[in-house]
């Protein structure tokens, strides 16, 4: 006789024996990078070919105990352009995943 998968949440055996999960948690990184451009956009657009054309550009190495592997999403939840030599910021910028401006510094 098969069992049916219980419902998503819930524990088909009551919570009562602990066993092993591995559970899979989509974090977000920032990783910072330097580039010349002309623009706050050819500045992300540079970015994202030096992180993703050749796979990802950062190593994610795990660390702790349980800890077992750590890759990275291509998704990209948005930009923070910030200009050198703007030590306050005034040039700053969020943009969208899209490159679309979400919000200027005030």
């Amino acid at each position: 006789m098969t069992r049916a998968p219980a419902p998503a949440g819930q524990d088909r055996n009551g919570g009562g024996e602990s066993r092993r999960h591995f559970v899979h948690v989509y974090a977000v990184i920032r990783v910072k990078v330097a580039v010349d451009a002309t623009d706050h956009r050819s500045a992300m657009e540079a970015a994202d070919e030096l992180l993703f054309q050749n796979g990802f550009a950062v190593r994610l190495t795990p660390a702790g105990d349980g800890i077992i592997d750590a890759d990275y999403t291509s998704d990209v939840a948005g930009y923070l352009v910030d200009e050198a030599g703007d030590d306050a910021f005034l040039r700053s910028a969020s943009y969208g995943p899209n490159h679309e401006v979400e919000r200027r510094r005030p």
